[in-house]
C-alpha cells in the first residue's frame, strides 16, 4: 500500500481481537474506467489487512469496483470528473464510502432479463450488510458495510 493511501489517516478497529488498520482514504481519483482496477486492487488489500474473510473481500472489491462504475457511466454527463473512497474498520464493521461530485442520473428504465446492464445497484446491496445510496445537489455516496468475521474462529 501506498504511503499516500493513509494520508489523514487513523487508526481504527480493535474490537473483540480484530486488527488494527489505518483507514483508507483515496481522494480525488479520476472517474475513467482506466483507474477503477488499481482502486480496486488497492481497497482488497486494505480489506485483507482489516481482517475480512476471503468471501468477503471478494463481496468488498465488486461491490465497491460497480459504486466506482457507476460513477464513470453516471455522474459527469460530460465525462470528466472525480471521486474520493474512504474505507474504515471500527470494532466489528468495514464501511466503503465512494462519493462523487457530479449529478445523479436514475436509469430510465429497469433493466430487462438479457440485460447485461443496469445491476450495479442491486449487486451493491445484496454483496454488503449494509448499503445506502444518497443523491444530493453536488454528489452521490454510496455508503456500504460488512461484519468483520471474528478471529479465531
Amino acid at each position: 500500500m501506498d504511503e499516500g493511501d493513509l494520508r489523514g489517516a487513523r487508526a481504527s478497529g480493535g474490537g473483540l481481537g480484530h486488527r488494527t488498520v489505518p483507514d483508507l482514504w483515496l481522494p480525488g481519483i479520476p472517474a475513467v474506467v482506466g483507474r477503477l482496477t488499481g482502486v480496486r486492487q488497492r481497497l482488497v488489500r486494505w480489506g485483507t489487512q482489516a481482517g475480512l474473510s476471503e468471501e468477503q473481500v471478494d463481496d468488498v472489491g465488486l461491490a465497491t469496483y460497480e459504486a466506482m462504475a457507476n460513477v464513470v457511466d453516471h455522474a459527469y454527463p460530460d465525462g470528466t470528473g472525480e471521486f474520493d473512497l474512504h474505507a474504515a474498520s471500527e470494532r466489528d464493521l468495514v464501511t466503503v464510502t465512494v462519493t462523487d461530485h457530479g449529478r445523479w442520473k436514475p436509469h430510465a428504465t429497469t433493466p430487462g432479463p438479457m440485460s447485461l446492464r443496469g445491476r450495479g445497484l442491486m449487486i451493491m446491496e445484496k454483496l454488503s450488510s449494509r448499503f445506502e445510496l444518497t443523491p444530493r445537489v453536488g454528489g452521490t455516496t454510496v455508503c456500504m458495510s460488512w461484519s468483520l468475521p471474528l478471529l479465531g474462529r
